[in-house]
């Protein structure tokens, strides 16, 4: 089964997404930050996002505390999919797919989003694709590194409490 839904998913998305989301001319790359899961890691995957402006970046295999945002969003989904689409009540595949394509439609097309002023991501898309959205660099300023941002925050803070001479961990 891994192995079937390792080459099927990219293809699948490809093909429902083909000719969609073309990226604006001058429009900054997305980072897409994913699991070691075997799809993000497959060759289809890789060849479905090699034209794109999509940057990858990957949690550290078994740290779930390096994609905090993408857990919480995996945990709202699931919520929602079971309190509010009951998915646990389909008795079969068909069931499941429409429950999902709804979701899809409920949350691109209905749900509000906090991050993004309560706006809808689809009306978001189009706002952005119309020019209406105020550039952001986001990228310029980031500093690369190896450790979390929260795990060099609490280095930093230890350090600056430590009197000299004294182990920070003591």
């Amino acid at each position: 089964m891994a192995a079937c839904r390792q080459a099927r998913m990219p293809r699948t998305i490809r093909r429902r997404s083909a000719g969609r989301h073309q990226p604006a001319q001058g429009a900054e790359p997305t980072v897409l930050h994913t699991d070691q899961g075997s799809v993000y890691a497959s060759m289809a995957y890789n060849e479905l996002i090699r034209d794109t402006l999509i940057v990858r970046s990957m949690s550290r295999a078994g740290k779930p505390t390096d994609n905090p945002v993408n857990e919480a969003l995996n945990g709202w989904i699931k919520e929602e999919l079971f309190v509010d689409f009951h998915i646990d009540k389909c008795t079969d595949k068909k069931q499941v797919e429409q429950a999902l394509e709804r979701y899809v439609r409920y949350y691109n097309d209905m749900r509000p989003c906090f991050a993004i002023g309560y706006d809808t991501p689809a009306n978001y898309l189009k706002r952005y694709y119309k020019g209406e959205l105020p550039k952001r660099d986001t990228f310029s300023t980031r500093e690369l590194s190896e450790l979390p941002k929260f795990v060099k925050k609490r280095k930093e803070t230890a350090a600056k409490q430590s009197l000299p001479g004294q182990c920070p961990l003591s």
